[in-house]
């Protein structure tokens, strides 16, 4: 496996998870979902999505964390 310690240990993201995070900032926060796409479609290495899609899972457990407050308008 490729990978810092760090995310070896970390919590597993699921496909579930990418898929709520990835519903979530299509309906609320356009900037995350642009930056996990751009990430995610300039490179092939499965190392870049997973971290692509950790961030975002991230963002999303966050934000639902702080009751779904956005940090950005809506677009």
């Amino acid at each position: 496996m490729i990978g810092t310690m760090d995310e070896t240990r970390s919590a597993r993201v699921t496909r579930a998870d990418v898929r709520e995070a990835l519903m979530w900032a299509l309906e609320r926060d356009r900037a995350a979902l642009l930056a996990h796409r751009a990430a995610v479609h300039s490179s092939k290495s499965e190392l870049t999505r997973r971290r692509a899609d950790k961030a975002l899972v991230e963002q999303w457990r966050a934000r639902r964390a702080d009751g779904g407050k956005d940090a950005s308008p809506r677009e």
